[in-house]
């Protein structure tokens, strides 16, 4: 299916993506002052970057982990909800909180707004043969050996 491995293929990107910062929250929490939220950089601590930096791990370990198998309805809702809250909170910080400017917050939107789009709209199709008997994905057949 070639829709599965495009959707597998950018749960491995995105989670690229998201690696770049957890390494920035861990080793320069700092710098999110000066690359993400601009408008109210004392709001952004130490301890807030590396906050962020973990829920950012969570959520890039939760891709890894749907673009092994997509096929789990509970895996695929959890990496659902991840992009969800992300895109929210990027939302919510841009327009009720003013941490932000539309610059800074428009890549990460654009990645969790597709994402979110493309996993809701293909909920029934990748999560759809879930209940079936037969294994959903090639990596799931087991191969046994004929004794003589």
């Amino acid at each position: 299916m070639p829709s599965v491995t495009a959707l597998r293929r950018w749960l491995v990107f995105v989670a690229l993506l998201r690696l770049f910062s957890v390494g920035l929250g861990y080793a320069a929490p700092h710098r999110f002052q000066t690359n993400l939220y601009t408008k109210q950089p004392e709001g952004v601590t130490d301890l807030a970057g590396r906050i962020f930096a973990t829920w950012t791990l969570t959520s890039c370990m939760l891709c890894l982990i749907c673009a092994r198998n997509p096929r789990v309805p509970a895996i695929y809702g959890a990496t659902l909800g991840s992009f969800l809250i992300a895109l929210l909170h990027f939302l919510m910080e841009l327009v009720l909180f003013q941490t932000m400017t539309l610059k800074f917050a428009l890549q990460p939107m654009i990645v969790a707004g597709i994402s979110s789009l493309w996993m809701a709209l293909g909920w029934n199709y990748y999560t759809a043969y879930a209940d079936r008997a037969e294994p959903a994905m090639s990596e799931d057949i087991t191969v046994t050996q004929k004794e003589d």
